[in-house]
């Protein structure tokens, strides 16, 4: 089977700077988008996390694709990563989940941005600020039930929560957790931290200061976990069609959606006993055939302690042989020239995704890396353009 790049496969090409990119369904996106709506109901709000940088997949192209498809609003980790979603014209929701310093509240401010808070000292800071700007700025306040993260005890929100709703100068917009365990079958703890949160929401609502959106319910808990879908749902990895674990897996129809793909560079032909790359830590066993792939550690593909194993040409998996250098990668094609099927210079290499029928999954990759799929996702590095298809 001769691997050839179709013609649509090189307009594609025309859009990129490198030959590795990225593909993003976008179709597959608007699928798993709607499978998410139909388990959560049309009044539940749908926050799409799209921090680090989308989960590796590219937020500039997924944000406004996740907004189209039918998600209400975003969530990113910190300002850096709502700013460029700002510029390139965003103009939903968008919620920072992470810690902002107070410092930064004119920035916020300027970027219509709604901050999470879980101290009334900081509380006190953007508070200043929106003042002397006239202008409200949103908050949600952080409630930490269990995972001992970020957030304020259950405890001691009711006083700071009150503090917030009273101030002019704030919009206390929602309430929200975090379950540290929704991805696991034993969900004892995970409802243990939703009873905290929900009493604590009743004491506020006695107390006349319960904020409008109250959220708990990360992907795991969307899928297992419909009690805690609550006033919104803000999901991550099942918006990308990965499963939160082994235990809580994406249900169908859920379906990835990036795939990695890049161009063979040079195909190189050596005796036995030469080496290939770095070190010389692989050599030759006999006569072999090796293709130079343009993929390197500064693009997310592990140098050590473990490695991706095996890529995709030709519809069959190939061995990664030799040190993975910054910038190239090396694949054993022996046993694919040796059946008969040409390997060439510009043939396709597939690192995550289809080819051929042959799948190398973001959870394969992750077995083989001994991590799981978020981390695997979210290293793969910014130089990689990202496309839609």
């Amino acid at each position: 089977m001769v691997v050839s790049i179709s013609p649509i496969d090189q307009r594609q090409l025309q859009q990129v700077s490198r030959p590795t990119w990225l593909e993003n369904d976008l179709s597959a996106l608007a699928d798993n988008i709607s499978g998410i709506r139909r388990r959560i109901g049309p009044r539940c709000l749908f926050y799409a996390v799209v921090k680090a940088n989308a989960y590796g997949h590219g937020a500039e192209l997924i944000a406004p694709a996740a907004l189209e498809a039918g998600v209400d609003r975003l969530a990113v980790a910190a300002v850096n990563e709502a700013i460029p979603l700002r510029e390139a014209g965003v103009r939903a929701p968008i919620l920072l989940l992470g810690y902002t310093p107070p410092e930064l509240a004119e920035t916020i401010l300027q970027y219509d941005l709604a901050v999470s808070v879980y101290e009334a000292r900081a509380a006190l800071a953007f508070a200043d600020t929106a003042s002397r700007a006239s202008q409200p700025l949103t908050v949600h306040l952080k409630v930490d039930t269990g995972m001992n993260r970020l957030g304020i005890d259950p405890s001691d929100a009711p006083e700071l929560c009150a503090m917030l709703s009273e101030s002019p100068a704030l919009n206390l917009e929602g309430i929200y957790t975090h379950f540290s365990t929704a991805d696991e079958t034993d969900k004892e703890y995970c409802r243990y931290q939703l009873r905290r949160f929900t009493t604590l929401l009743q004491r506020l609502t006695r107390a006349g200061c319960r904020p409008p959106i109250a959220h708990a319910a990360n992907s795991a808990a969307t899928i297992d976990l419909p009690e805690a879908h609550l006033d919104a749902v803000r999901c991550g990895i099942l918006l990308y069609g990965l499963s939160p674990s082994d235990e809580v897996p994406a249900p169908p129809p859920m379906q990835p959606v990036l795939s990695w793909k890049a161009r063979i560079a040079q195909v190189r032909s050596l005796n036995t006993g030469e080496p290939v790359s770095y070190g010389n830590t692989w050599r030759a066993p006999g006569p072999r055939t090796v293709a130079v792939i343009p993929v390197g550690y500064a693009d997310g593909f592990p140098r050590s302690p473990r490695t991706w194993k095996t890529v995709l040409i030709g519809g069959q998996e190939v061995p990664v042989v030799g040190r993975i250098c910054m910038d190239h990668t090396f694949a054993d094609v022996t046993e694919l020239t040796e059946s008969g099927i040409p390997v060439a210079r510009d043939d396709e290499v597939v690192l995550i995704g289809e080819q051929h029928g042959a799948t190398i999954s973001m959870e394969d990759a992750a077995a083989r890396l001994k991590t799981n799929n978020y981390e695997v996702a979210s290293r793969l590095m910014a130089r990689l353009p990202r496309i839609a298809t």
